[in-house]
């Protein structure tokens, strides 16, 4: 970052996952309000893949699929204050089941789960708030599954990061609930705004400041892990 700076160039990590259309349809309805102030955020990167298991090239689960999740929650609910992590290790060292819980400064918490070991994967995301709630099973985000299929919004056009009805969410209170179509996955947004940055058209799409918070967070939760203890950023 400080490299960048002095350079005057545009720096950006690559969270693509900003543009997951479960995420977005979670921002969307927190921004609009329609879950009150939210208090708990639950959130889930979960596949089957025993063997072999997360690749040695990411690090582990915790780096892998953490990066995103905690990065998805810093973003919904605000710097964290503290942070409990849990984790299960292979004979390689690497951690192929993770579990961080995070509290936020406004006193909203965040359990995270991330597991590449996981025959019955949870929900994708379960929002609660002071007036409602809003629930979205899996599978994961479908974007992903079309570029190994040898899509890209190039072929699919506007049906790109379009998700089936059976896999909306639902806006929930108490008993009552009602079908919320999910946003659109927009992975491609990031490139052309990378483009437009660099240019001096506009800022870059992820601001790498929030990567340094991000990987304060990962830290913290590998010291916890580690040790079994609470760390309080």
């Amino acid at each position: 970052m400080e490299l960048a700076a002095a350079q005057g160039l545009p720096l950006a990590p690559y969270q693509n996952r900003r543009w997951d259309s479960d995420f977005r349809t979670v921002r969307t309805l927190i921004d609009a309000g329609r879950l009150g102030t939210v208090t708990r955020t639950e959130s889930r990167f979960e596949r089957f893949a025993p063997k072999p298991g997360p690749p040695a090239a990411g690090g582990g689960t915790l780096l892998d699929f953490g990066s995103h999740l905690v990065d998805q929650a810093l973003l919904l609910l605000g710097p964290v204050t503290s942070v409990y992590a849990e984790w299960r290790l292979r004979d390689s060292g690497l951690d192929d089941d993770v579990f961080v819980a995070l509290t936020h400064a406004d006193g909203a918490r965040s359990p995270l789960w991330g597991s590449w070991d996981q025959a019955a994967p949870g929900d994708r995301f379960r929002v609660s708030g002071t007036e409602g709630g809003y629930v979205v099973g899996g599978p994961m985000d479908g974007q992903e599954a079309a570029l190994l299929a040898g899509q890209t919004p190039a072929t699919l056009g506007e049906r790109w990061g379009t998700e089936p009805e059976e896999r909306w969410g639902r806006l929930r209170r108490d008993d009552e609930g009602t079908v919320v179509p999910t946003e659109r996955g927009r992975w491609d947004i990031f490139y052309p705004a990378f483009a437009a940055a660099v240019r001096g058209e506009g800022p870059v799409p992820v601001d790498p400041r929030d990567a340094v918070a991000t990987a304060t967070v990962l830290d913290a939760a590998r010291r916890s892990a580690t040790e079994g203890t609470v760390v309080e950023l």
